[in-house]
């Protein structure tokens, strides 16, 4: 859930960029895409009367650098060092992708509350928004009152 709160007098661009090897065959890309599509939804519900701005880039990965799909950054940082800092990447064997390139291919694995993903799922996005927007709301306040 988007926090409304975390909003108020927040003049700031918020630039999230998907990276992805295929977004029509493999199911974790279209299953991340869609979590997007839907967190970004809220967000904007939520954002409507603020001055925050949602800058998307959606970048598709070539087949050497596959093994990062799927991906979010928001604010040239990971989704998954952001909501747990200690994390490291896993990953798995892709079926889809294995159809789609006729070779082995392992892709992105995610771990959130306790759970195993093969996609980002849409709550794990809402908590690294707000995560990245309250921090960036407390540095600003800090750099103020200095």
């Amino acid at each position: 859930m988007i926090l409304k709160s975390s909003f108020n007098n927040y003049n700031h661009m918020l630039k999230i960029e998907f990276l992805f090897f295929d977004k029509t065959t493999c199911k974790r890309c279209s299953s991340t895409d869609k979590s997007i599509k839907l967190t970004l939804n809220e967000l904007k519900k939520a954002i409507k009367n603020t001055k925050l701005k949602i800058n998307l880039k959606e970048k598709r990965l070539p087949e050497s650098k596959i093994h990062l799909s799927p991906t979010i950054l928001i604010n040239g940082k990971d989704i998954e060092k952001i909501v747990n800092k200690n994390s490291k990447s896993k990953t798995n064997l892709c079926l889809n992708c294995c159809q789609l390139t006729g070779n082995s291919v392992n892709c992105r694995t995610f771990r959130y509350k306790e759970k195993n993903y093969d996609y980002i799922p849409k709550e794990m996005i809402a908590e690294a928004i707000n995560i990245v927007l309250k921090t960036r709301k407390l540095h600003d306040k800090l750099l103020k009152s200095a």
